[in-house]
């Protein structure tokens, strides 16, 4: 019996000493033993492609961790984009060149748009009067247009100044714009109107003098036509004698 207790404690120690060779080699220091390193599972799957490798001082490969974009191409093909490459966005380095300034005429029929879009407008008159012979000026309001692009509202005042008559008309008249043009630059226009006429007419010769005020309700007829802000005008009136026949004037609207 001592002898079989004495095997068995010999077998123990036999297999204790064979299980701790191992323990005690890797405990060792400065052994000749590899060193692994834990590699990215990324790393793995660049695998098949070579030029992620980095040798290392190490006997054991190190893995670099690939683009995202590399993994996009085939493996067993040529990637799409390295990791080192940047993508080439093509771009039209021709730029536009700046817009040539507008002609003349173009700026001169934009600003006689905006001058004729505005509601309102005030201008003013000077002229002659015939039959009776008298010199004449005023001041004239533009609104509208009324009822149609073309129509506008007018009323004027005006004054005149003669040997033997002076006078003082309120006119409240209307205009109609044409579509046509003259010479290209003159628009015209005709219209008419009821005018309320105060007329004073009186002379004077040593001791003897005349002197009468008289009030006529007329009706005038106008043509005329415009250049930008510049109008010319022939008037005439019915009914409202003496007030003078034939009236023609040089304005200017604002």
């Amino acid at each position: 019996m001592p002898k079989v207790r004495s095997s068995h404690i010999h077998v123990l120690l036999i297999l204790f000493v064979f299980a701790s060779l191992p323990l005690g080699a890797l405990a060792e220091n400065g052994s000749s033993a590899r060193e692994f390193q834990l590699a990215s599972p990324v790393a793995m799957l660049a695998q098949d492609n070579p030029g992620t490798l980095i040798e290392t001082g190490s006997s054991v490969p190190r893995f670099q961790l690939a683009s995202p974009i590399a993994f996009l191409s085939n493996p067993d093909s040529t990637p799409v984009l390295d990791s080192d490459s940047t993508p080439a966005l093509a771009f039209d380095a021709q730029q536009t060149p700046p817009a040539a300034p507008p002609p003349p005429q173009v700026k001169q029929t934009t600003r006689e748009i905006k001058r004729q879009v505005r509601r309102w407008h005030i201008g003013g008159r000077v002229g002659a009067g015939f039959s009776p012979e008298i010199f004449m000026f005023g001041l004239q309001s533009q609104i509208g247009p009324v009822f149609s692009p073309r129509v506008l509202f007018r009323p004027s005042a005006e004054f005149g100044f003669g040997e033997l008559t002076d006078m003082f008309s309120l006119n409240l008249e209307g205009t109609y714009w044409l579509h046509t043009r003259l010479h290209g630059q003159w628009t015209p226009y005709f219209g008419m109107g009821p005018s309320l006429n105060f007329i004073h007419q009186g002379a004077s010769s040593g001791d003897t003098s005349f002197s009468d005020f008289t009030y006529k309700t007329g009706f005038n007829v106008f043509l005329g036509a415009q250049k930008n802000k510049m109008f010319v005008e022939m008037k005439t009136s019915l009914w409202s004698d003496p007030a003078p026949v034939l009236r023609l004037f040089v304005g200017y609207n604002f």
